[in-house]
This record gives C-alpha cells, sequence and structure tokens, in this order.
C-alpha cells in the first residue's frame, strides 16, 4: 500500500470513527472555509482585473495625449526649424517628471530602433533589438506588454507615431503595477480578515445549530446504544414540539411498551419454568411415593408394636426412636419436593458439583433401580462451580430424566467433570436408544419432544439451554442411535 493510499485510508477511518454532530460541524465549517476561498478569489481576480484594465486605460489615454505634439516635434525636427533633440527631451522629461503616472521609463525610437529621446539622456543614441521593443515597431497600432522588473510586474506600451501610412517613430513606456500589487495584496489581507471573521460567526451559528437539530439525535442514538442489552430504564429528554420531539416522544413509547413485554416475558417464562419443574415432580411421583410409603409402613408397625408393649418402658424407647427416624426420613423427602418445587432466587453461589449431582441423584434413585439403570458419579470431590442451585438441580434433573427415558430396558448413566482451557465442563453419558440425526438440530427447541403424550413437555432440554446460556456457557450434544447420547455442558471458569 502507498503512502498516499494509507493516508486516504487514515482519514476514511478518522471521519467515519466522528459522531454525526462532529461530521456535521466539521463538513459545513469545511463548506464555510471553501466557500469563503471561491468567493475571495473571485473578488481577488475581479479586483486585479479592474486595476490592471485602469492602468491599461490610462497608459493608452497617456500614449495617444503625448503622441500628437511629438509627431509635430519631429516633423519639425525633419525640416529643420527646430534644434534636433532639445525640444523633444524638455518634454519627455517634463511627462516623466509627473507624479500622475508611475513610469519606469518613456522615450522615442525610430523605425530602427535607435533611441531619439529618453528620460535619461544616456540612452540617447542606442539601438534596442530586445523583444518588447521588435513588437512595438513591428505593430501598426498600439502594443501593450508584460514585463517584470525588480521583482515587480510591469505593463510596457508602444505606440506608433504615425500620420496616414507615414510613420515618424515610436512613442515606448512603462508603466509599474507595484501600487497595483500593493493593492491587490491589501484586497487580500481584508478578504482573509472578513474570511476568518465568517468563518468564526458560522462556527458559532454551526455549534448552536447542531445543538438544536444534531444534538437531540445524538441523544437518541446514544440512548438506543443503551437498550442494547437488557437495560430499558432509559428515556429521552422530549424538548418542543418539532418533528425530533415526536420521534423522541415515540421512542419512549416504544421503550416503555417494550419493558412491558418484556416483563409479561419474564412472567411467562417463569411460569413456564415452575410448570417444567412441577412436571418433573410428576415424572418422579413414584420414586416420591416410595420413599414415603416405606418409612409410613414402618411407622403403622411400629405404633402397633406399641400398642401391644405399651407398658415395656426398653421397647417403648426403641421403637419411639424408630418412629422418629421415619418421620425424619419423610420430613427430609418432603422437604426436597418442596425446595425443588419453589421458586428459586437464583442467586450465584460456589457450590461442589459432585455434592450437587448426588443431591440430584437422590430425587431419581428408585426411577433409576427401578429402570435397572447403574449410575456412575465421575466427579472429584474438588471441582466446583459458581452458579445458583436451583439452576444447577434443574438442568441436571432435566438431563437426568431425559436419560432414564431412553432406557426403558435396562442401562448405564455416568457424570463426569473435567477442566480444559478456561472451560469447566460435566458430561452426563447414557446407553440409551440415541437421538435420531434429523432431530439433533432441534432438541434445544420449546415444546419439541419425540416423546409420546405425558410422557414430556418439551421443554426440559430447552430449559436447560436458557439456564446455561444465562451463566454464558454451552451445551452440546453427540448422540447416535442404539448406542447413546453424550451431553456437553460447559461454563466458564472461575
Amino acid at each position: 500500500m502507498s503512502s498516499k493510499d494509507k493516508v486516504m485510508k487514515g482519514i476514511i477511518n478518522f471521519f467515519s470513527g466522528l459522531s454525526l454532530q462532529y461530521k456535521f460541524i466539521l463538513i459545513t465549517t469545511l463548506a464555510i472555509i471553501l466557500l469563503m476561498d471561491v468567493i475571495g478569489y473571485l473578488a481577488v481576480e475581479r479586483e486585479k482585473s479592474i486595476l490592471y484594465t485602469e492602468v491599461e486605460t490610462q497608459g493608452k489615454l497617456l500614449g495617444e495625449t503625448l503622441a500628437i505634439p511629438i509627431i509635430n516635434d519631429l516633423i519639425y525636427e525633419r525640416l529643420g526649424l527646430v534644434e534636433e533633440g532639445g525640444l523633444l527631451d524638455n518634454y519627455i522629461l517634463e511627462i516623466f517628471n509627473r507624479q500622475d503616472v508611475d513610469l519606469l521609463y518613456i522615450s522615442i525610437i525610430d523605425e530602427n530602433g535607435r533611441v531619439l529621446s529618453h528620460n535619461n539622456i544616456t540612452e540617447y543614441g542606442k539601438v534596442y533589438s530586445d523583444p518588447l521593443t521588435t513588437k512595438a515597431l513591428q505593430a501598426n497600432g498600439t502594443v501593450i506588454q508584460n514585463f517584470s522588473e525588480n521583482g515587480h510586474n510591469a505593463l510596457d506600451f508602444g505606440i506608433p507615431l504615425s500620420i496616414g501610412k507615414k510613420r515618424w517613430g515610436t512613442l515606448k513606456f512603462a508603466i509599474s503595477l507595484e501600487k497595483v500589487e500593493h493593492e491587490i495584496i491589501a484586497t487580500v489581507k481584508k478578504i482573509v480578515i472578513l474570511t476568518l471573521f465568517l468563518v468564526a460567526a458560522g462556527f458559532g451559528i454551526i455549534l448552536l445549530l447542531s445543538r438544536r437539530f444534531i444534538s437531540p439525535i445524538t441523544q437518541l442514538a446514544s440512548t438506543m446504544e443503551k437498550t442494547g442489552g437488557d437495560y430499558l430504564d432509559v428515556k429521552v429528554d422530549v424538548k418542543g414540539h418539532d418533528e425530533l420531539a415526536t420521534l423522541g416522544d415515540r421512542f419512549n413509547s416504544m421503550i416503555e411498551r417494550i419493558r412491558q413485554a418484556n416483563e409479561e416475558l419474564k412472567k411467562t417464562h417463569e411460569k413456564l419454568v415452575q410448570s417444567e419443574k412441577l412436571a418433573s415432580i410428576g415424572i418422579l411421583a413414584a420414586g416420591v411415593a416410595h420413599e414415603i410409603n416405606n418409612p409410613l409402613g414402618g411407622l403403622f408397625n411400629c405404633l402397633q408394636m406399641l400398642n401391644q408393649h405399651a407398658d415395656n418402658p426398653e421397647f417403648r424407647e426403641k421403637y419411639l426412636g424408630l418412629i422418629r427416624e421415619g418421620l425424619d426420613r419423610i420430613e427430609s423427602t418432603v422437604n426436597k419436593l418442596l425446595w425443588m418445587s419453589r421458586k428459586g432466587e437464583h442467586k450465584p453461589v460456589e457450590i461442589s458439583i459432585r455434592d450437587a449431582v448426588n443431591e440430584v441423584y437422590s430425587f431419581v434413585e428408585y426411577k433409576l433401580k427401578k429402570s435397572k439403570i447403574q449410575f456412575n458419579n465421575e466427579i472429584s470431590g474438588g471441582a466446583n462451580i459458581v452458579i445458583a442451585p436451583h439452576d444447577f438441580q434443574q438442568m441436571t434433573l432435566n438431563l437426568f430424566i431425559n436419560a432414564i427415558q431412553a432406557m426403558q430396558e435396562g442401562g448405564s448413566l455416568k457424570v463426569r467433570c473435567y477442566r480444559e482451557d478456561s472451560k469447566i465442563k460435566i458430561e452426563v453419558i447414557d446407553t440409551g436408544r440415541g437421538i435420531a440425526q434429523e432431530n439433533l438440530g432441534k432438541i434445544f427447541d420449546p415444546f419439541f419432544t419425540t416423546k409420546p403424550p405425558g410422557e414430556g413437555t418439551g421443554l426440559g432440554l430447552w430449559l436447560t439451554y436458557e439456564i446455561i446460556r444465562n451463566y454464558n456457557g454451552e451445551i452440546s450434544v453427540e448422540s447416535e442411535e442404539g448406542k447413546g447420547t453424550k451431553f456437553i455442558m460447559s461454563f466458564p471458569a472461575n
């Protein structure tokens, strides 16, 4: 890439990085400067043209005025009526010494370029062959030519001294343009000062306009940027009754509608989560009933034995202890169900992954044993994760139930955990019937299920996906029909 391309790319990147307000200020300021430059250039050129035309007119008028008496003097000299050179020299010196015109020189030359008279007496008799003189001698009318002397421009005039076809010589003089140049420079200075004043005034007007018309737009854009996430507690300050105020008012109304819609969506989501929890409890109802029925049967037996041997203190103490143990077991089971069914606080804490998996296992233990499924918790005791306990329990329970329903004729369910780079990965592996390849891309969709009616809501895997995503995690699945399924949950390591 050439240096020119790099500069252009840098300018483009700089301009694209500016806000709308700064772009407006920059563009309009540059436009004012460019406009004033064009106007200033045209004004200077017009002034220059007027001054140059004025000098040319003044020179022509001077030449035409001097030509007649000079021709008469030349005729008188040729006729011998006056002394040669004397009258012309005095006349030329008198004209040169006047202050009316800024003459550099004035001379009279004959047809061959020889000086007949000159304001500088030392030039008398010299023959001029320079381009300016040559062109003036060859012309039949007034010739005006530009040349430079001592760093300043000047106009050289050549006026033929002739009557009819008879030419007696040529009048040559030069007028300096130094005064014209000074006037042009003064004009340029005035234009520069005026330009700076107008740019400053224009910049102030631009700032006012940008604050009035651009600032509301940038404020609206900034507010819209804040609403890019879930933060909707924003509002645009509406001022006036114009289109921008209407736009701001409509934006505020839209944000309010979105906020209300989000609240309704959040409530709906919570209801779906709660319904899925209750559905999970329903699926585990047989195991729960077993956990309660067994100690209840023992309690009834203990009460019968107490009725028969109520007078024996040792016997009564023994069976009261068994009753207390059974009630504790029932209380523990009921507390687990209540804890699971209630709405979680979703407050992340550091938990032991192995212990949390064992707690979930206690809910499905009966179901696993009844289905002849061998369970293996291969997670080490030192593996921890920061997550809300309710969330971890719900997502793990969903995967366990999914695995149990896929292994109706028994099998193996295994959970393991390991660290890979900056991720903590938890794998739930079963040896069930697997998932059809055409369904792998749909299993995390809400309400998608291949189970018979009454065995699933289609929300379990979707809810698991939502929980994991809330913790900036990922979940993937590997499955082959007839060989089992592996779910891989990945969380950022804390």
